[in-house]
């Protein structure tokens, strides 16, 4: 246990060097400065009663003043400068080990690990900023924490040694009933971590009702009077997480009694021992004082400052980012090299193929997956070819596996049995970023980024720069006249929170992405997807749709999904999924004409058109 212990602490000293030479030396100097002035206090006090205690003031006097002055007014500044250099190195440090949990996040190859509950708990205490009942899970504090426990045991150290020169016996014996008293505490009191880890999901889940409180449901909340009904659930969330942890408390300060009162003896003894002395004349009342101030100090040591929170909360979050680190850093590899297949050609899956390069062939091979934690297949036994240059459209009722079928593309899960094939070599020994880089996907659920117009645009392409390629993207997507309008043009902020930026409609929001994707595909991506890329357009800009975006797109393969068969129509292949598999397949009038499922949806869909149309 005391191994344990002791490997633990070095563990957070170990991370002190990520802040800076400079400002840890400042930070050492500092704490070893405050750490020295408690002793040097007790003797210079003592020193002052001595002069003091002649009956006389001479320069002695003054100087012995001014010396237990300077040590005071010597402390207070060490602790000012000391609160502006500890967040210096504590935020260092934790952006250092924030930066790591993100790469490892942003290098896993797929969703399925960052979407796992081990995955999410245990990223939520390496980074955790610090919610509940007296806690602060940083890296940083921990390790300044521990940094500051190290000084002040020198400090309680040095007036152990102090205090020896008058009572070996009453040293020891305070010093050692100290540190059992911090031990003691610090057992009952980190019990409360353990209880606040034990719910890390419903920590979660409260910050989010929270979260969407204030900023994602405010306008349900005004609309539909939902305050009542999320403070409400918030306080069920809040008590069922931290209920457990105040009963904990309460049982920990039952518990105290006995420390309370070994406590008061070791005060009384480390008064009454040095006065008996000066009582038998044995010690003068300046050595009084020194000793007494001595003894209080040794006795500091038990007490649990914030610095024993910081290192216990702050460890937990440590402990957890080594976990991520070690089990995950292995497949968190950004491009990985093929395992195995045959070499591949540049502007092949391997690498991100340039303007020009051709498109490669998709092959989908009895690919059956399940999402985590659930036992049904979304798809079952999928074997499909997306060949190059090819208009291919998947259709289907909802559920049956569209969108998913899409992130198996990208790469963002694993089929559990069979394989995606690209040019012919499994997409799972592949270089995924490099594959990915031959991919421009519209999401359904597409991102609406706090950022400049421009920047909404080139995000799915940085590599390629010019306004002039932003604008032929927005005017091909149907931007043009929304570009017009907006005050900043390109610049424009679009955000939804403050007066600053300019929020946008369904439908334009709808072209911005499109435009997002059109730009990439002139960056040189060959795979094109567009997953229910009208869903926010209306009536005109749906029938434009395939002319103006579709149709212009050249030496590329086009994946369309969609729930709107009029959209679909003019693809060169339309196929219908049902059961998680390929149910028909062909064209759209060989479709109708073989008079399936997906001439009933057409049917269905046309009627009732007409009908809003009378």
């Amino acid at each position: 246990m005391t191994t344990r212990v002791t490997a633990e602490r070095i563990r957070l000293l170990r991370l002190l060097p990520r802040a800076g030479g400079a400002a840890v030396g400042t930070l050492v100097g500092l704490q070893l400065a405050r750490a020295m002035i408690p002793a040097a206090q007790a003797l210079s006090v003592g020193y002052l009663v001595a002069v003091l205690g002649r009956g006389h003031l001479d320069r002695r006097a003054l100087a012995a003043a001014g010396l237990v002055a300077g040590l005071f007014l010597a402390d207070q500044f060490v602790w000012l400068l000391l609160n502006t250099v500890r967040p210096l190195v504590v935020k260092r440090i934790d952006g250092n080990l924030r930066a790591e949990v993100r790469t490892l996040a942003v290098n896993l190859p797929g969703l399925d690990q960052l979407e796992s509950r081990g995955f999410q708990d245990r990223a939520a205490r390496a980074v955790d900023g610090g919610m509940g009942v007296a806690r602060d899970r940083s890296a940083g504090n921990a390790a300044t924490g521990q940094l500051e426990l190290v000084f002040r045991m020198v400090s309680a150290f040095a007036a152990t040694v102090l205090l020896a020169t008058f009572s070996v016996p009453l040293a020891l014996a305070l010093l050692l009933v100290s540190l059992a008293i911090r031990a003691v505490l610090r057992r009952q009191w980190m019990g409360i971590i353990d209880r606040l880890d034990a719910d890390t999901t419903g920590q979660r889940k409260e910050y989010y009702v929270s979260e969407q409180a204030v900023f994602g449901a405010a306008k349900d909340v005004r609309l539909f009077g939902l305050s009542d009904w999320f403070l409400g659930r918030f306080r069920a969330m809040a008590t069922r997480t931290y209920a457990p942890v105040y009963r904990e408390m309460l049982a920990v300060l039952r518990r105290q009694w006995w420390t309370v009162l070994l406590t008061g003896g070791s005060a009384l003894a480390a008064l009454a021992v040095p006065a008996a002395a000066v009582l038998r004349g044995s010690l003068d009342r300046a050595e009084l004082i020194t000793f007494v101030l001595a003894g209080l100090g040794v006795m500091s040591i038990s007490a649990m400052g914030r610095e024993a929170y910081d290192i216990e909360y702050g460890l937990r979050g440590v402990e957890a980012a080594d976990e991520l680190a070690a089990e995950y850093r292995t497949t968190a590899r950004p491009g990985i090299a093929p395992r195995s297949g045959p070499t591949v050609r540049s502007g092949s899956a391997g690498t991100p193929g340039g303007p020009g390069a051709a498109p490669p062939t998709i092959r989908f091979e009895e690919v059956v997956f399940a999402y985590p934690g659930s036992a049904r297949p979304v798809l079952d036994g999928l074997t499909l070819t997306l060949r190059p240059g090819e208009t291919v459209a998947v259709v289907g009722a909802n559920g049956v596996g569209k969108s998913t079928f899409v992130k198996l593309l990208g790469g963002l899960y694993r089929p559990d049995s069979g394989r995606i094939t690209v040019d012919g070599v499994d997409l799972g020994t592949l270089d995924l970023p490099a594959w990915r880089r031959r991919l421009a996907v519209l999401l359904q659920d597409f991102v609406h980024y706090p950022a400049s117009l421009r920047d909404n645009v080139t995000f799915a392409a940085p590599e390629l720069s010019g306004d002039d390629a932003v604008r032929e993207a927005l005017d091909r997507a149907g931007g043009t006249r929304m570009l017009a309008d907006l005050p900043g043009g390109l610049d424009t902020l679009l955000w939804r929170e403050g007066a600053e930026g300019t929020d946008l409609s369904g439908g334009q929001w709808q072209r911005v992405a499109l435009a997002r994707v059109l730009f990439a595909v002139a960056a040189g991506r060959q795979v094109l997807v567009l997953d229910e890329p009208t869903a926010h357009l209306d009536v005109r800009a749906e029938a434009e749709f395939h002319e103006r975006v579709v149709s212009r797109v050249r030496n590329v393969s086009t994946l369309l999904i969609s729930h709107r068969l009029s959209t679909v129509r003019p693809a060169d292949r339309i196929v219908l999924l049902r059961n998680g598999r390929v149910a028909e397949d062909g064209s759209h009038d060989g479709l109708i004409a073989a008079g399936g499922e997906y001439a009933r949806f057409f049917a269905v869909q046309a009627e009732a058109f007409r009908a809003g149309a009378r």
